[in-house]
């Protein structure tokens, strides 16, 4: 007898003149080096359906969505631009768990985002906002995972991934069950934190998307300080997205775009990079010996030292301050600083050293607000 292809197996596009494509862990399928993220399009419908579509037709072939983003209309923003282009791009959609989470609910939804969407099946579905916490309500009897294989029998689902902000040490965990197929995590020049977590998942067969590649437009300004580590005179973004996908065991870039040129500068980029050019190692060596310079005094996001008396946003300052100092990114912070809301002001600070007391990590946090702070006294456009 021989054997049938799967429902829905038709291959996916391949535009080689104008992208780079790559395995997707042991799925079968070949992904885009670039894949676009939804959540941040426009108000502009019309626009929005442009960009989905220029997308498609320069070669992109993985967009991810959820019916959750842009105050639940990123599926409906998403949708006009793949009428006619459905059949071999991948749109997947994503769900979040919980205790009372049922395999009905998270069926229905399935079925919901589909019909938002227009599309017969997902060939990638996500259990969203994951954590190795949730595995239990994953597995229980009458839960999500039996809706998950329910939908794959009847050929509404073909692969199934996660994705959340857990611990490193935890989504191996959640990798090495060998219950998904793919793995999206936020990963870039600054935030290399899941670096262990993708090389286990490139050794698994899992294929891996690296979301916010240009860290939610952090690294969309420049800084010398990060060229000189990487050894390129290039814009910081086009830096960011050559890191990315410098490492081999991404398989896939995810950048939320919302403007043509983004996209045609992105794509440019994807296209023109040869990752056997560059010596990822030395890479990331350069990068580690800017975390360096600020020695084993910097903060890991504990969070210890809230709640705040006065209300200062701490944890965010401490962010700011981290991304300044080590990456250089000036001009970064001094916006950073001034988009920081007023209830949450660092000038509202007492000085009172409660948050130094309860740092694990012994930070020098009124001072470093205090840094923070003159980056105002130096920008005349900030009050």
């Amino acid at each position: 007898m021989s054997i049938v292809s799967i429902s829905n197996s038709e291959p996916l596009i391949r535009k080689d003149d104008t992208m780079r494509y790559r395995p997707f862990g042991k799925t079968g399928l070949t992904v885009s080096a670039l894949s676009f993220g939804c959540m941040r399009l426009s108000d502009d419908q019309e626009y929005n359906t442009k960009l989905i579509s220029q997308a498609i037709d320069l070669g992109v072939n993985y967009f991810e969505t959820t019916r959750y983003y842009l105050g639940g209309t990123c599926q409906h923003r998403t949708a006009p631009g793949l009428v006619g282009k459905i059949p071999g791009v991948i749109v997947s959609g994503k769900e979040g768990i919980g205790p009372d989470q049922t395999a009905y609910r998270f069926r229905k939804e399935i079925e919901r985002q589909l019909e938002i969407l227009g599309l017969s099946h997902f060939k990638f579905f996500q259990v969203g906002w994951f954590s190795w916490g949730m595995m239990q309500h994953l597995l229980k009897r009458g839960g999500v995972l039996d809706a998950i294989r329910e939908a794959q029998n009847q050929g509404l689902i073909q692969h199934v991934g996660f994705t959340g902000h857990d611990t490193p040490e935890n989504f191996i965990k959640c990798i090495e069950t060998g219950l998904f197929d793919s793995i999206t995590v936020p990963y870039n020049m600054i935030n290399r934190a899941y670096e262990p977590t993708i090389k286990r998942a490139g050794k698994l067969g899992m294929g891996v998307v690296a979301m916010c590649p240009v860290a939610g437009g952090v690294l969309s300004l420049e800084s010398d300080r990060l060229k000189e580590a990487l050894k390129m005179d290039l814009p910081t973004t086009e830096m960011a997205l050559r890191f990315v996908l410098a490492n081999p065991d991404v398989s896939t870039a995810c950048s939320g775009m919302n403007r043509v040129e983004q996209l045609q500068q992105n794509v440019k980029t994807v296209n023109e990079f040869e990752p056997g050019s560059c010596d990822f190692g030395a890479m990331c060596e350069g990068l580690d010996r800017l975390r360096a310079a600020l020695g084993d005094r910097f903060c890991t996001g504990c969070r210890y030292c809230i709640p705040c008396a006065q209300g200062v946003d701490i944890p965010g300052y401490m962010d700011i301050y981290r991304n300044w100092k080590c990456f250089g990114l000036d001009a970064w912070a001094t916006d950073a600083v001034k988009r920081v809301p007023k209830d949450k002001d660092a000038a509202k600070c007492n000085d009172c050293g409660d948050c130094e007391g309860k740092c694990p990590n012994t930070l020098d946090i009124r001072k470093m607000l205090k840094e923070l702070l003159s980056l105002k006294k130096q920008d005349p456009d900030i009050s």
